[in-house]
């Protein structure tokens, strides 16, 4: 029976070839961006799910309830807070803290690297299945355990156990294993290094306020993470004991499951390398999109070709089909042309993958039997919902009425239902587009925006240890450098938090924070409201002065700009600072980022960055070489890393790889309207042939058969444009409300856009018009 209906359907597809085309290339064009979102779906569900016994691995996570009653939830945990739960809590069978670590520079004497580090003990390794190529795992102080990517940038083929790599702060660490290759893993611990947490140092080590560390757990078989909680709540009241009645928090710990860390169901801070569910789906939502456009072209044509279908369907009826067998048939069709499509659509998928980089994509599939009973299921139900309306509709026809021919076809003649439907998909393929223009229009804004701070002509070399007194003298002497600046990160990085308040009764808030001297704000070109700039100064030592952006003003409500010049403010809960200078609110590090409090202070111990203002110069390559070259007098056997930032932020945010990708889905939108179009016009021309025939005979000229065939479809592509434009400019509304830092909406983008897709469609207009309207009378009518 089912090789039956797929003989009739393969016929049918045969039988209107241009039509059968056009729908299996619009879907083909759509699927790939649908399937590489349920590629990244399956990928972040397959997070750390390669450790033995994963069942029973949890993560401790804090939720931090300010005196203000606001709640911060974190994904990390105390530092102290892995030996407490040791201690005090049964049926745990293994627990470990990590502490991440960016930036660290490590060096074997002719190489340098700035790394990722994890600090880590014994029982992380007991608990979490990261197998050894070379080696042992590090659990005494001042050893480390390298990547097996990492290992190979520093020593290549040689082995490095027993090798040591230096930093400049801490000394020199003994490497005494090396992982099997790490890169490969799906895992939340992306990381260059591991390091014993033996040798950790950090003030905020013994601070149960501080959440810069990660609590796993091993719990025993048959634990629940239910009965975990309630232990958890206890050693919260414990804490919250040790804090005093004094504290200006209160802390509440939770247990949260290995499997549900990724993808996250809530947005926890400080929780690198997760993606949030919301943002996955709403990715699949947008792909659909370009599904639903294309299945709304299978529904166009299908209907337009109703009269032919018909006639089918009556003779079939009165040959005893039922409507269910008839329904079925239909399905089988658009099944097949799902189908169809899915295998030009794997073709595309694989140019994609071997031709683009897609910077949110990882191809690796554990479970691959998964993906494509997943990928079989998908088009299964997208041939279904695509053929469902067709099927319902020509199946309801009754055979005495379709073979006295009482049955018309669903035209152009009477508004009825397909004429929405062309209006609806060519309204949703312009909102599409125009959402496109917005996306493109906001990240050339963050690409190339100098608006915030001046990023032109500014290169930033890492210090990495080096005398920077004597570089800078060095530097200094080339003409092209007009001033040298430090700071302890640059803009475009999200900085370390710190904590402000006014007076020390007050609750702290939290504040971001920049070790900067006098020339790096000036190289930024931040502009003050109120006071002056830090002093200029070559001492060793901080300075109690500190400049703040507006929103520190308004947070500790310390009345306006003016007013807070000269006031005292306390930061980190130990500096007694004055303030001196107020800037403007500006984007330092993330457009989507709400505004938050910006402290600048002179502390020269955190400087680990060279800022340098140069001139505009034709040849940075030349220039860059001349200053590395003084480099490599100070610091001979350490590479310099320096990089100009509008390059590094342009890259960020414009990157090239990912902009081809989306400029492709936009084309395969565009493509696919377009065809539906034509596919319409070829029909709807097609049946009115002996009409036009008609008209020529009785004197009508090329021009007015042209006007008479476009019109209908003219009046649908001005109500399609009609609805579209303002409910472009609601998406583009929409999409700058998450932009706190925005160029507002890019209307001129939108409008170049509407005039490509709406200029396109009138030339298919008229192209198809013209073409029939040119048809000699005497071809169409000569079997009347």
């Amino acid at each position: 029976m089912l090789l039956n209906y797929l003989k009739i359907a393969w016929r049918n597809l045969l039988k209107y070839r241009l039509f059968s085309l056009i729908n299996i290339l619009g879907l083909s064009l759509a699927i790939p961006s649908a399937l590489m979102s349920l590629i990244q779906i399956v990928n972040y569900y397959e997070y750390d799910n390669f450790h033995k016994d994963s069942e029973q691995i949890v993560r401790v996570i804090t939720d931090e309830k300010q005196k203000d009653g606001q709640i911060i939830n974190w994904a990390s945990s105390p530092f102290l807070l892995s030996e407490q739960i040791k201690e005090n809590l049964a049926g745990i069978d293994q627990s470990t803290t990590i502490v991440r670590d960016r930036g660290w520079l490590l060096s074997n004497g002719f190489k340098t690297k700035n790394a990722n580090a994890i600090y880590t003990d014994a029982s992380f390794f007991r608990i979490f299945n990261f197998p050894l190529e070379k080696g042992t795992y590090a659990i005494e102080p001042n050893t480390m355990v390298l990547t097996h990517e990492t290992a190979q940038w520093f020593f290549k083929d040689t082995n490095p156990v027993g090798n040591v790599l230096e930093h400049p702060k801490y000394g020199g660490f003994k490497i005494v294993g090396v992982l099997k290759p790490f890169n490969e893993m799906k895992t939340q611990f992306r990381t260059d290094v591991f390091i014993s947490t033996d040798g950790y140092k950090d003030s905020t080590a013994n601070d149960w306020t501080a959440f810069n560390a990660h609590t796993f757990l091993k719990i025993t078989k048959g634990k629940t993470t239910d009965e975990l909680n309630k232990q958890l709540s206890e050693t919260s009241k414990e804490v919250n004991k040790l804090l005093g009645t004094k504290a200006e928090k209160n802390l509440q710990f939770k247990a949260q499951n290995l499997a549900e860390i990724s993808p996250a169901k809530e947005i926890l801070e400080n929780d690198p390398y997760i993606q949030d569910i919301r943002s996955i789906y709403i990715n699949f939502a947008f792909q659909l999109i370009m599904i639903a456009l294309a299945a709304l072209n299978y529904i166009n044509l299908t209907l337009a070709r109703s009269m032919n279908r018909s006639r089918e369907v009556g003779v079939r009826k009165v040959m005893g089909a039922t409507k269910p067998q008839l329904v079925f048939q239909f399905l089988t069709e658009s099944v097949l042309v799902s189908y169809l499509a899915l295998g030009f659509g794997l073709l595309i998928l694989w140019f994609i993958k071997e031709n683009m980089h897609v910077s949110w994509l990882t191809w690796d599939i554990d479970h691959l039997g998964y993906l494509v009973l997943l990928f079989f299921a998908f088009n299964l139900i997208l041939g279904l919902v695509a053929g469902a309306s067709p099927s319902l509709i020509l199946s309801s026809y009754q055979p005495v009425k379709v073979l006295k021919g009482a049955v018309s076809p669903l035209g152009f003649r009477k508004i009825g239902f397909r004429k929405s439907l062309i209006v609806v998909q060519f309204t949703i393929a312009l909102i599409y587009i125009f959402f496109m223009g917005q996306a493109f229009h906001q990240v050339s804004y963050m690409a190339n925006d100098n608006e915030n701070y001046q990023r032109e002509n500014i290169l930033n070399i890492s210090l990495a240890g080096t005398k920077s007194k004597l570089l800078a003298t060095d530097i200094s002497s080339v003409k092209e450098v007009q001033k040298i600046g430090y700071t302890s990160l640059s803009f475009g990085n999200k900085p370390t938090y710190s904590s402000i308040k006014s007076a020390k009764t007050d609750a702290p808030r939290p504040a971001f924070y920049y070790a900067t001297d006098h020339n790096f704000i000036e190289n930024m070109g931040l502009k003050f409201v109120a006071g002056k700039n830090l002093i200029e100064s070559n001492s060793e030592h901080p300075s109690p002065m500190v400049v703040v952006n507006q929103k520190t003003i308004e947070n500790l409500r310390i009345g306006s700009a003016q007013d807070a010049i000269g006031k005292l403010i306390i930061v980190n809960d130990t500096l007694s600072a004055t303030i001196v200078g107020v800037v403007e609110n500006f984007c330092h590090y993330n457009y989507e980022s709400k505004i938050e409090p910006l402290v600048f202070q002179y502390q020269p111990a955190l400087f680990k960055v060279m800022c340098l203002k140069t001139s505009a110069v034709g040849d940075r390559k030349a220039l860059k070489a001349t200053i590395e070259t003084l480099w490599k007098k100070q610091n001979p056997y350490k590479e310099m890393n320096a990089s100009w930032l509008d390059t590094d932020l342009y890259e960020v945010y414009y990157p090239f790889e990912d902009m081809k990708f989306m400029s492709m889905e936009g084309l395969a939108i565009f493509v696919i309207a377009i065809l539906g179009l034509i596919g319409i016009l070829t029909y709807s021309l097609e049946k009115r042939t002996k009409e036009i025939g008609i008209r020529k005979v009785l004197g009508a000229n090329v021009s007015e058969v042209i006007r008479l065939m476009s019109r209908d479809f003219i009046k649908l592509l001005t109500i399609a444009t009609v609805i579209a434009v303002p409910a472009g400019i609601a998406v583009a509304v929409f999409m700058n409300s998450f932009m706190v830092f925005n160029n507002g909406i890019g209307y001129l983008a939108m409008g170049i856009l509407l005039l490509i897709v709406i200029g396109f469609a009138l030339s298919a207009v008229g192209f198809f018009s013209l073409k029939v309207a040119q048809t000699n009378p005497a071809k169409t009518l000569k079997t009347e």
